[in-house]
This record gives C-alpha cells, sequence and structure tokens, in this order.
C-alpha cells in the first residue's frame, strides 16, 4: 500500500468502510515477504559487513556456523563413499558366492553327473535284480509242482539247471551291486565336499552382509545425525541473515558505511522500506 492508497482507505474509514480482515491479511503477507527480503539481503551482504562493529557478532557467528557446517557436511561426504564402498565390495562378494568361477562350477555339475549316473546304473541292477527274482520264484514254484508228481528226471534236471543260472546271474549282480555302493559312496563323498565349498562360500557371503548391512546401519544414523545437526545450524544461519538484513537494510539510508556494504543491493533495501510503510498502513487501518 502506497501514500496515495492509504489517504484514500483513511477517507472511506471515517464513513465506515474498514475492510479489517484484509487489512490484516495483507499485512501479514506483507510482512512474510519482508522477512524473505531480510534473509535474502542479508545471505549476499552479510561478508561485507564484517568490519562494521554493530554486525560483527553477526558476520562471525555466521563464519563459524558455515565452517561447523562445512565439517559436517565433509563427514557425511566421507560417511558416504564408505557406504559406496561396502556396496561395491558387497556385489563383488555377492557375484563371486553365486558364480564362483566357471571351473568350480563346471567341477560341480560334471561330478553331479556322474553320481546321477551311478544312481541311475544302481536302480538298473535292481530291476534287472527284481525281474530274476521274479524267474527265480516262478522255477522253485514249477520245480516244487513237478517233483509232487511223475516228472522225468530230465525235465527236473532242467529246472534245477535253470535255477542255477539264475542264482550266478544273481550272484553276478549282487557282486556288481556292491562294486556300484563303492563307487556311489566314493562320488558322492567328492560331491558333498564341492557342495560343502560352495555352501561355506555362500554362507561367508552372507556372514559378511549381515556385518556390512550392521555398519550400513549405524552409518546412515550418523549420517541422519548430521544432517539434524546442519539442519540446527542453517536455522541459526538464517536468524544471523534476518538480522543483519533487517537493520542494515533501515541504516542504509542513513549511514555511509551500511549503504556502501548493501551495494548492488539498495534497490531491495528500497522496496524492504515500502513494506514496512505499508504494513504499519494496514496495520493502522485495522486499528492495531
Amino acid at each position: 500500500m502506497n501514500n496515495r492508497q492509504y489517504i484514500i482507505a483513511s477517507f472511506l474509514k471515517k464513513f465506515g468502510v474498514v475492510r479489517k480482515q484484509k487489512r490484516l491479511q495483507d499485512a501479514a503477507t506483507e510482512l512474510q515477504l519482508l522477512k524473505e527480503a531480510e534473509e535474502i539481503l542479508g545471505r549476499n551482504v552479510w561478508s561485507n559487513v564484517k568490519d562494521l562493529e554493530y554486525y560483527k557478532v553477526n558476520y562471525w557467528g555466521i563464519n563459524n556456523l558455515l565452517q561447523e557446517r562445512e565439517n559436517y557436511t565433509d563427514k557425511i561426504i566421507e560417511i558416504k563413499s564408505k557406504i559406496e564402498t561396502i556396496k561395491q565390495n558387497q556385489e563383488t562378494r555377492f557375484k563371486e558366492a553365486n558364480n564362483p568361477g566357471q571351473d568350480i562350477e563346471a567341477i560341480y555339475e560334471k561330478q553331479k553327473q556322474v553320481v546321477e549316473q551311478i544312481e541311475s546304473e544302481q536302480q538298473d541292477i535292481s530291476n534287472v535284480a527284481t525281474n530274476i527274482k521274479r524267474s527265480y520264484d516262478g522255477v522253485v514254484a514249477k520245480l516244487e509242482a513237478i517233483q509232487s508228481t511223475d516228472a522225468s528226471n530230465e525235465e527236473v534236471n532242467s529246472e534245477q539247471s535253470k535255477l542255477e543260472h539264475l542264482k550266478k546271474k544273481f550272484g553276478d549282480l549282487k557282486e556288481k551291486k556292491l562294486l556300484s555302493d563303492t563307487k556311489l559312496a566314493k562320488q558322492s563323498a567328492i560331491l558333498a565336499t564341492i557342495a560343502d565349498s560352495l555352501k561355506t562360500s555362500k554362507s561367508t557371503y552372507k556372514d559378511n552382509a549381515a556385518g556390512n548391512y550392521e555398519v550400513m546401519g549405524k552409518a546412515n544414523k550418523a549420517i541422519s545425525a548430521y544432517r539434524s545437526k546442519i539442519g540446527l545450524l542453517d536455522n541459526e544461519i538464517i536468524t544471523h541473515y534476518g538480522e543483519i538484513g533487517r537493520n542494515i537494510s533501515k541504516e542504509a539510508f542513513s549511514d555511509d558505511d551500511c549503504k556502501k556494504a548493501v551495494k548492488g543491493k539498495f534497490n531491495l533495501c528500497k522496496i524492504m522500506g515500502a513494506l514496512r510503510k505499508s504494513i504499519d498502513f494496514n496495520h493502522d487501518l485495522a486499528d492495531r
């Protein structure tokens, strides 16, 4: 609100046209704009007030706070760098644990095929043994039946010969099964050793990962703590900016050193002065 608008509004107020709520709202908006302008001005000119006695407390306060803020920022960068290194190392270990090299992986797969082949052979032996046992039981049953009759010796001898033949086949098969069992036990032991090696590698990765998660958890908490401290510092710095901007914007019109300090921002000081006057006008019209 300028002088002309204030005069008109004052005239209308005498006739009952107050619009108090609008005046208060306008004043609140202008006050917010003024505070933002004070901070902006202080942020831009604080380094120019080092030698001004009144503003030394603000200058050195900001200077010290910015140094402290930089220290916290450096610590955050350092922690983030460590976290990134841990993540990269963990990713490498994960790839190694899940792809531990083509040689050992190929050995494991090849050994697994050997064991599976022996198991398949044993299944074949078991199937053959079952068939032999079935044939043997059949011959025994037949032999018992014909011996109770008047069967010829030739027929009896033929069936007995079959039994002996089946017994020999079964014996050979049993020996083959024992050799196969020994072979399977040996090859299964080799496979188990390779599997344990892979499992140990993955378990080591998981243990390292768990430790890394704990470290990263603490690191992230530290980052949050530093960011919180930076937030508090920023509030203090903004308070100093606001104090500088508020005071020097007024003194720039009457003090040469202050006017020199706000060089390049003098028009902003004029705007801030106009805002203060408008705020006063609106409060006066609202009877505040």
